[in-house]
């Protein structure tokens, strides 16, 4: 099959081409910047030129653009999306029904709400890595590059204290005390979901924040079909948890390991988060840093986005590809996928994370066994060819 591979600049595009072609598709790149989800009419002109030009018979994508859904229905081919976002607003869009679509979402709890949207168009499809090409990265680099990197423990993501973190913006609402009393209920709780049950029982007045996501631009608009609630989780609510979560935790394991022992990767600001700023190591590079950070650590933090219900977040895999030892917070498919103490080593509460840390760091060899039980797991079960093979389905 010849495919049209859309290009919007993911860490993972090469990858997944070489992997393509590995299989025995014939890739085209196609690179333009999508100026509107649903209504970009230049790129849709030119997508459309390029697959008959091309003679294109599907095109790929990593995420979900309605755009070329619209595309690929009018040229009667199909669309595979691979979505390793959540939440990935998109998939929300009206054209989600087109026949066209093929999508992949990693997370199995977004497909079990879309579909109860009505959509016939999503599956399940968990995200996959390649394990040759992190450690082509990790073997060719230089030593005392390497050393750079090398830790007890470490986190590699955003703290969200930009302008992503809308919660702040909704701070001069009635509902403010009580969505403060859920956000803290639901932190470090994985059982129960506390933030849908209040907005259930009406202690959440969806109004004024309707009201309040129109005016921060946060209404995805006539073209999308999601329920504003399912919004104000995902953006709003939800993140806000995630914030609260990341910063005690890695507040109590800074102080707890000091700054010699842990470091913090983000590209976020701290300077107003005393207790980690000494750690911040500041933004690393996803193709030539961070597959050392995650080789170089000996403890490596996942700390999920709370939007993320069930499924594997790709920092998982990327971790467990580099041959490091991954420390996460529980999820379902997480327990589908590994075995816990045998590939993985999760928690489910802030004790438990330190607790857990300290034990593997003070047994190396235990800790070692598990590391390289998970490379060679994503390595079997969770590489490109397995994941396109799900996509294509």
């Amino acid at each position: 099959m010849k495919l049209l591979l859309y290009s919007w600049n993911a860490n993972n595009e090469q990858v997944l081409a070489d992997n393509l072609v590995k299989m025995g598709f014939e890739a085209v790149w196609f690179c333009k910047e999508c100026k509107h989800y649903t209504r970009d009419m230049e790129l849709a002109m030119e997508m459309i030129q390029v697959i008959h030009a091309e003679s294109i018979e599907a095109v790929i994508s990593f995420n979900y653009f309605p755009i070329i859904s619209m595309v690929c229905n009018t040229c009667q081919i199909p669309y595979y999306a691979w979505v390793y976002d959540c939440p990935h607003f998109t998939l929300y869009a009206k054209q989600l029904a087109l026949p066209c679509n093929h999508i992949g979402i990693f997370d199995r709890a977004m497909v079990g709400q879309l579909e109860g949207y009505g959509a016939t168009t999503v599956a399940h499809v968990p995200l996959a890595v390649d394990t040759a090409y992190f450690e082509k990265i990790i073997t060719s680099a230089p030593q005392k590059e390497r050393a750079k990197y090398q830790c007890d423990i470490s986190f590699v993501g955003s703290l969200y204290t930009d302008g992503h973190n809308y919660y702040d913006l909704f701070s001069d609402n009635g509902n403010v005390a009580t969505m403060d009393a859920v956000i803290g209920k639901q932190c470090f709780s994985y059982e129960k979901d506390f933030i849908r049950e209040a907005i259930l029982a009406g202690r959440i007045d969806l109004e004024v924040l309707r009201l309040k996501m129109e005016e921060q631009g946060l209404a995805l608009g006539e073209d999308y079909v999601a329920k504003p609630e399912d919004i104000l989780i995902a953006a709003v609510l939800e993140k806000k948890v995630t914030v609260e979560e990341r910063r005690a935790l890695l507040i109590k394991i800074a102080k707890h390991f000091g700054n010699l022992s842990f470091r913090l990767y983000t590209g976020s600001d701290t300077g107003h988060m005393l207790e980690l700023s000494g750690c911040n190591k500041g933004y690393v590079d996803y193709h030539t840093q961070m597959p050392l950070v995650f080789a170089g650590s000996k403890v490596n933090l996942n700390i999920s986005l709370r939007s993320i219900h069930s499924g594997i977040p790709l920092r998982v895999l990327d971790i467990m590809a580099c041959g490091g030892f991954v420390l996460s917070n529980r999820q379902p498919e997480m327990a589908e996928g590994f075995v816990e103490g045998m590939e993985i080593v999760t928690f489910d509460s802030l004790e438990e994370c330190l607790e857990k840390a300290r034990y593997y760091l003070g047994h190396d060899e235990e800790r070692e066994k598990i590391a390289a039980a998970g490379q060679r797991k994503v390595r079997e079960a969770f590489s490109y060819p397995r994941g396109l093979e799900r996509l294509f389905l």
